[in-house]
């Protein structure tokens, strides 16, 4: 926590002389918790030259107690004491001129700072934030190693209750949900992609009340949340033994552009973030022209999107120990779609995702 703190002062030392970090329900970000081991919805952090501080609600008193970490001041909120009394003293005690937000909390709260503080306030570029958080240190690859190993457990259990024409996409869905709270996670990281037969071409579907279909596709997206880390992984399987051929000849282009990209991840200097993209991309373009539609990945952490962006649009460079997903896919309208989800390790090009790779067929 020390050295988060450290860089995260590098950021707005020169800026500012105070920075603070919002989570409200409503902002998904989760710098609070990467800063503080606070794990409420709500909250505040305020990181000045001297002192750490964390603004807690009553309600949550008992939580922040347990879970901050012993060199953070806790402070807390409540309708006779709110954030600007405390800000207004702190600012005060601390002779502080201006404070650093980030650029995205909402305008409304930045017009309220502006008006109750009277010292400047000078919004900062998330994106710098994020770079604290892009480098796992190795307690957060050990997490991240056991998500995704609770997530194998999960996938080869979930294949025993598929019964073409019998099982509902909704009922794997959910059955996914059991097995993560039954293996000791938090819950699913998103609600869980189960797409059968032609609905596997759209690459973010919603699992119906559908049946899943015999002879034909089915695409599996899901992850899980363990120890604040999540999980992300997918794979495309054929239920039913008459298999289209189109479709396998797709699976294993698909197939062949992940392993390259996965390849690619392993190097010994820093490389281009959308080299891994063009990598796979070039592959599945060959045979497929325009029916890749997304990027090849992602990073993964306490959130399940997150720096780096594996696109082909993308300006960061990846310098290693990044963990990202490696997702290429291929979707044909109306017919089928195919993606294949591994989580990578950059530097070492580990691959943290064990489940078989080579075509299921149930």
């Amino acid at each position: 926590m020390e050295n988060r703190l450290k860089k995260l002062k590098e950021i707005w030392i020169k800026k500012v002389d105070s920075f603070l970090i919002v989570k409200l329900e409503e902002i998904k970000s989760k710098n609070l918790l990467y800063f503080t081991n606070f794990t409420s919805d709500d909250g505040f952090f305020l990181q000045t030259k001297n002192k750490n501080y964390l603004f807690a609600f009553e309600r949550d008193k008992e939580q922040a107690l347990r879970e901050k970490f012993k060199d953070l001041k806790l402070l807390i909120l409540n309708p006779s004491k709110r954030l600007f009394h405390h800000l207004q003293e702190i600012i005060k005690k601390e002779k502080l001129k201006s404070l650093g937000v980030e650029e995205d909390i909402p305008l409304s709260l930045f017009k309220l700072l502006k008006r109750k503080l009277k010292i400047k306030i000078k919004p900062l570029k998330s994106e710098e934030i994020l770079k604290i958080r892009k480098i796992k240190e190795e307690n957060e690859i050990k997490i991240l190693k056991e998500a995704q190993e609770i997530t194998d457990k999960i996938f080869s259990k979930i294949l025993n209750y598929i019964i073409p024409e019998k099982t509902t996409e909704k009922e794997l869905a959910l059955k996914i949900y059991e097995l993560a709270i039954k293996y000791g996670c938090d819950g699913v990281s998103f609600p869980p992609i189960i797409a059968s037969g032609s609905a596997s071409s759209i690459p973010h579907y919603f699992p119906q009340d559908k049946k899943i279909k015999n002879n034909s596709p089915l695409l599996i997206d899901f992850g899980v949340v363990y120890k604040n880390y999540v999980s992300d992984m997918t794979r495309t399987i054929w239920v039913g033994r008459k298999i289209n051929e189109d479709f396998k000849k797709a699976y294993y282009i698909v197939l062949e552009a992940q392993k390259r990209a996965i390849e690619k991840c392993k190097f010994d200097k820093p490389i281009k973030a959308k080299e891994v993209d063009l990598t796979a991309r070039e592959i599945i373009e060959r045979v497929y022209k325009n029916k890749f539609i997304h990027s090849t990945g992602h990073g993964i952490g306490l959130e399940v999107h997150e720096s780096p962006y594996l696109s082909q649009f993308s300006k960061e460079k990846l310098f290693g120990n990044e963990v990202v997903t490696i997702e290429p896919g291929v979707y044909l309208e109306n017919k089928f779609g195919i993606r294949i989800e591994d989580t990578v390790i950059t530097g070492s090009g580990e691959d943290i995702t064990f489940s078989d790779k080579e075509l299921i067929m149930l």
